[in-house]
């Protein structure tokens, strides 16, 4: 039977993860299974609150769901949450491996930093006599940072060459922490080191990068090296020298890990795999591959780039600009579905997005009210393209993931999910299936931001709209939501040459009830009035506070009995309030309606009708105090 395999992975080491991925792949040949990765893009560098909004994505897996998981630990960028993803899934007896770190009761397979960064350092020194090296670090609880950081300092000692607590420093793994040390290292009285040993491509890069600022060049000024043998690093000028690890062969052997557990053989393994040395050009050799070849093929593709980067671009701008004028979070699901059922070169033939409804259609509720966990109630699918063609009735929940998934035997998937969230608050999830176009060239992170920024915009302008449309106390529309919602639907029932109920109702008493009770009795008798008007509305209806205690019902297709039945049902709603006599007073309304004749009156306004109905419900109101005063 097909299996389902969960991977907990990080989008900034993407080229890494593909590798890995197409040991996955091969593996599937010989095991029937589809992957669901869940990524992010967490960072050190990055504020706590942003990183948990990404991190966020590994709470909607459900170990008991697959039937293994694979968790990329020290790629995660959160050693917690690497630990608890393993710890989780261990102790609900479903297989797992974690990748790079050892985590007590899973089965590991980890990249040997020994071999290669001793392979490197020892290259520098006999091959390019270096004397004295400065080392990039990532973190301070990094195990990877820590091992290539100690084999280092070792290998240096072992020659007589001394590394002490000056030789290095944290970057972060990032480009910022990475150019402030460059920045330091070119200000100090000692100068620049023979060396600078980074623990990843993209430190050594921002090293390059800095250093050519402040006017130096590696390799005629200073070497520097890095770790991971990226393609974009074997691509960069200079071509870094670096240390490769084989993540296909990783890939491959984490699956062969999973379904050993899988077939009953749960004898713990931890597993090393060998690194080795990459020389490019950094370092002032020629390297091991034509890198000018490699550049070359780069630059003959770069007019393809540009292209697809400003296509993607204009894309978005698209969708941001219909994003922002949406009245509602249906016309945004059908706006959205239009775009991508017209516009999905770069995500894809499979594309979702899953969205907490309760995020768009309560725009006036603070995001920690609606979704922290990521796993509660309301989600629902806004676009669900599948083999490239749009499909409506898929639905979903947290626990399924990928709206109508089947397992097909003897074809292998893989399902990118990963979060959307504004901060630490998580309002859904995007799928991207397979490998599609916008998974290469750094294009992902970018669309992703864009995304949830016009996710986060198109929701902040719905508030902004229901809070000038919308009175705040009753929920009703105001003036303005009157002219923008009221006048349209008067128009358009000239158009279609139908009736419409315009009602106007007033509060009795309502001086009374302030005077002798309060104001906060007068806003709940205002509330309960207004219970009874929204209980009643027709269908297609609408409620306007038209001034304190005066109130509008406007219903499009209304005919007289319809009018006669929606009066009656709000008076007699309130009747049965006043019986249950939770308040020292009676609340009751006086209501005139008319009903529109577009045949007969086709030049009168609906302010005219409105006059009308205004005049009804005055004679009402007259009557009944002529009735009070009679019994005085």
């Amino acid at each position: 039977m097909k299996k389902k395999i969960a991977i907990c992975a990080n989008g900034w080491n993407i080229d890494t993860l593909s590798r890995a991925l197409e040991g996955i792949k091969e593996y599937s040949k010989v095991r029937d299974f589809d992957t669901f990765t869940f990524m992010c893009f967490a960072s050190y560098s990055e504020h706590l609150t942003l990183k948990q909004g990404e991190l966020n994505i590994y709470k909607l897996i459900n170990p008991e769901d697959y039937d293994g998981l694979i968790v990329f630990s020290t790629m995660l960028n959160d050693t917690e949450t690497a630990v608890n993803l393993c710890r989780d899934a261990i102790q609900k007896n479903i297989p797992v491996v974690s990748v790079g770190m050892k985590i007590p009761g899973a089965h590991s397979i980890c990249v040997s930093n020994e071999e290669g960064m001793r392979e490197l350092v020892e290259h520098l020194i006999k091959e390019h006599n270096v004397k004295r090296a400065f080392f990039i670090a990532g973190t301070p609880d990094h195990v990877d940072s820590v091992s290539r950081l100690d084999v280092t300092k070792r290998v240096f000692e072992e020659h007589g060459i001394s590394f002490t607590g000056d030789d290095f420093a944290y970057g972060k793994w990032s480009n910022k922490y990475t150019a402030d040390i460059i920045n330091s290292l070119v200000d100090s009285p000692k100068g620049l080191p023979d060396a600078i040993i980074c623990a990843n491509d993209v430190m050594a890069m921002a090293a390059c990068t800095q250093l050519e600022k402040r006017g130096y060049l590696a390799p005629e000024d200073v070497i520097v090296t890095g770790y991971d043998s990226s393609e974009e690093g074997k691509i960069f000028y200079p071509a870094l020298t670096s240390v490769e690890q084989s993540y296909e062969k990783i890939g491959y052997r984490a699956c062969e890990m999973i379904f050993e557990q899988v077939d009953g053989d749960n004898a713990l393994k931890d597993e090393v795999v060998a690194s080795r040395l990459s020389v490019g050009e950094s370092c002032g050799c020629r390297g091991e591959i034509d890198y000018e070849a490699q550049r070359l093929l780069y630059c003959r593709h770069s007019f393809q780039r540009i292209t697809d980067a400003k296509l993607l671009e204009q894309n978005e701008r698209v969708m941001r600009q219909w994003l922002s004028e949406m009245p509602s979070f249906q016309v945004m699901k059908e706006t959205l579905q239009r775009h991508y059922e017209e516009n999905h070169q770069f995500e894809g033939s499979g594309f979702y997005i899953i969205v907490n409804s309760l995020y768009f259609k309560d725009v006036l509720a603070n995001e920690a009210d609606i979704w922290r966990s990521g796993r509660e109630s309301d989600a629902e699918v806004i676009v669900a393209l599948k083999d490239g063609v749009l499909r409506n009735e898929l639905t979903t929940d947290w626990d399924m993931i990928v709206p109508g998934y089947q397992k097909i035997s003897g074809e292998y998937h893989n399902y990118f999910i990963m979060p959307l969230h504004y901060f630490e608050y998580n309002y859904g999830y995007l799928v991207l299936t397979d490998k599609p176009h916008i998974m290469a060239e750094d294009m992902l992170y970018p669309y992703l931001e864009k995304l949830q920024q016009s996710l986060r915009f198109m929701r902040i302008n719905l508030r902004m709209k229901q809070l000038y449309d919308k009175d705040q106390l009753t929920g009703l529309f105001n003036r303005f939501g009157y002219e923008e919602k009221a006048l349209p639907l008067y128009e358009e029932s000239l158009q279609d040459h139908t009736k419409m109920m315009v009602m106007f109702v007033d509060i009795n008493y309502m001086k009374k009830i302030n005077d002798e009770y309060g104001h906060f009795h007068g806003d709940n008798a205002i509330t309960t009035v207004v219970k009874a008007i929204n209980d009643n509305i027709p269908e297609g209806g609408i409620g306007v506070r038209f001034g304190g205690d005066e109130f509008l019902v406007i219903a499009p297709r209304c005919n007289e009995k319809k009018a006669y039945k929606t009066k009656f049902s709000i008076i007699n709603e309130l009747e049965e309030f006043n019986k249950a006599g939770t308040v020292p007073y009676s609340i009751s309304v006086s209501i005139g309606y008319v009903v529109t004749d577009p045949e007969n009156r086709p030049n009168a306004s609906l302010q005219d009708y409105i006059k009308d109905a205004d005049n009804e419900m005055y004679e009402i109101k007259k009557e009944m105090h002529r009735k009070l005063d009679r019994r005085k």
